[in-house]
């Protein structure tokens, strides 16, 4: 079902593996610092909800300007600034998120790493397609949303082991010991997808596909 032959292309193959470390970023992170507003900063899941949405609800606004900002100026450049970014807004977390640090300061660094995802979600995907034929289309798309589901089991499971070797849910100051470290983990993922990012090179022969709308990909996916 998974056609190995599609794992010869570079651009492929790099492609996937930035899903990988990508998604496995923003899932683990989503996980840690949801986690941390509720169990270390006894928020309710509505408050911890509403204090979140700059960095959950920032796809809504950024993907589809860093989808149109890509055709024009490659995919390349926006996915890896955005990938830096994410990484940059972790670390800051990591570094500030004490229970002394104000929930403003730590909504600004996930702010930037919500921009960072933003930017990268609409154009790692849209690289991977455009590195294949129309006709293996359909199979691309399949072993690009597996990529997405193992990163982000695969993540999820490192930052809880990193989160249980320094701290415990018994106390608030328990979780923060746990989440700053475990948050560090989701940083490292996350630079993996930028440094990665930059060996998305299309081939000469394919920078006409590269240049192509995100909705044209999706809708010859949706075909196959």
């Amino acid at each position: 079902m998974v056609p190995l032959r599609l794992f010869r292309n570079r651009v492929f193959a790099v492609g996937n593996a930035t899903t990988f470390f990508m998604t496995g970023a923003i899932f683990a992170a989503g996980f840690l610092v949801t986690e941390e507003f509720q169990l270390a900063r006894g928020y309710s899941p509505v408050s911890a909800g509403v204090c979140l949405l700059p960095f959950f609800a920032t796809p809504m606004v950024i993907s589809p300007i860093a989808g149109a900002v890509s055709d024009r100026i490659g995919r390349r450049p926006v996915m890896a600034t955005g990938l830096f970014l994410q990484a940059a807004g972790f670390v800051w977390v990591a570094v500030r998120g004490s229970l002394s640090t104000s929930w403003v300061e730590l909504d600004i660094a996930l702010l930037i790493a919500g921009i960072g995802i933003s930017m990268a979600l609409p154009t790692v995907p849209t690289a991977v397609l455009n590195a294949v034929a129309p006709s293996e289309l359909g199979k691309a798309s399949g072993i690009n949303y597996m990529m997405q589901r193992f990163g982000a089991v695969f993540a999820i499971a490192v930052a809880s082991a990193v989160f249980a070797a320094h701290g415990h849910l018994s106390t608030p100051a328990g979780v923060t010991d746990g989440f700053r470290p475990a948050l560090a983990a989701c940083a490292g993922f996350a630079l993996l997808a930028a440094l990665s990012s930059l060996a998305i090179t299309p081939p000469k022969t394919q920078h006409a596909r590269a240049l192509e709308p995100v909705e044209d990909v999706t809708q010859i996916t949706m075909q196959n």
